[in-house]
């Protein structure tokens, strides 16, 4: 019996071989051969070949993929601080060359003089650094420019459903409370300014974490949550409300005119917002406070107008430097902070 199985399955053997060349197989040799199923099995080798090859190609192509990742990020995080590094430094310079400051007047001519190739509805952008600590205190706020800029600014305003067409009349671009909501949730971000009332803002919650992240979320401190939503709206269609709000280590940065004005309204608006900010400066930073005696020399009298200005100095440091900038490719003008003072004759020459 033994041999009659033996000659059977070698007749066997000879049909798989020949099937295994036929259709290119490879199959297995010695006493590993064998049937399963009537088909021909692999190699022992090549079925562990097989088994991990995915495994290992698939490590490799989850590393390459991390590689590539990473390398995106830290290009986007480079850019990220090459962008705030430009907007938060005025200009770079060595260490040994000096620093010259102009006059807002001078600034002004200046400006125009280097806007060799004129831009399209090219803005007059002001930049200052403040000397406050941001980690404890804020400076942030809106102010009307006594010469607006006319912007087509898109206005939302949230008011109960029944004001929609007194808002619309108002001025407004859309109104209401529940259409709005419910587009927001969607992504809708079809406007520029929210406005609101302090008795819907319970409603207005809802998309805080929309919002927020975008910096448009109505707020007491940015004059955006309003008594009064006609006036609030009259005001931003106008374009002389302009907020601003110090980051960072105090930078601030603020649109203040556009190439059509004339010199004497820019210097005019830039007049006025530096009015603003010193109005709007911390504690830590008005004359008299703690901070500010304490940094003091010693000697100074302790009654401001007595033997010195010891409270303009402190108002002039509040600015440890500012710049004015015509559109994207003119230079920035750096501004004396001693001679943009709401006093100083700065202004007219």
């Amino acid at each position: 019996w033994l041999k009659l199985l033996g000659a059977r399955n070698h007749c066997r053997l000879g049909a798989m071989q020949r099937f295994a060349q036929h259709a290119s197989l490879k199959t297995l040799s010695g006493p590993w051969q064998c049937v399963l199923g009537g088909l021909p099995s692999i190699a022992v080798g090549s079925v562990r070949t097989k088994k991990w090859k995915p495994f290992h190609s698939m490590y490799r192509a989850n590393r390459l993929r991390e590689i590539r990742q990473k390398e995106a990020e830290d290009a986007q995080v480079a850019a990220a601080e090459a962008e705030a590094t430009a907007d938060a430094r005025i200009v770079a310079r060595k260490a040994d060359e000096p620093r010259v400051g102009t006059t807002p007047f001078q600034a002004a001519r200046l400006m125009r003089a280097f806007d060799v190739l004129p831009e399209e509805d090219a803005l007059v952008t002001f930049q200052t650094r403040l000397n406050v600590d941001l980690t404890r205190e804020s400076v942030r706020g809106t102010c009307n420019l006594p010469h607006g800029l006319s912007t087509k600014m898109r206005v939302l305003a949230f008011c109960p459903d029944d004001q929609i067409e007194e808002m619309i009349e108002a001025g407004a671009d859309v109104a209401g409370i529940t259409e709005p909501l419910r587009r927001i949730g969607q992504g809708w971000m079809g406007f520029d300014r929210c406005l609101a009332t302090p008795s819907i803002m319970p409603q207005v919650m809802k998309v805080a974490k929309v919002l927020g992240p975008r910096k448009m979320m109505p707020n007491p401190k940015s004059g955006t949550v309003v008594p009064n939503l006609k006036v609030a709206i009259k005001e931003a269609k106008s374009g002389s409300l302009l907020e601003y709000r110090a980051e960072g280590e105090g930078d601030l940065k603020a649109t203040i005119g556009n190439a059509e004005f004339s010199d004497a309204k820019i210097l005019e608006n830039l007049k006025f917002f530096v009015q603003t900010l010193l109005r709007a400066r911390p504690r830590s930073s008005t004359p008299g406070s703690e901070t500010g005696t304490s940094k003091q020399p010693p000697g100074t009298p302790l009654i401001g107008g007595q033997g010195g200005s010891g409270g303009s100095e402190v108002k002039e440091n509040y600015f440890r430097e500012a710049h004015v900038r015509l559109g994207t490719r003119g230079p920035p003008i750096r501004i004396d902070p001693e001679s943009m003072m709401p006093a100083s004759a700065g202004y007219f020459r």
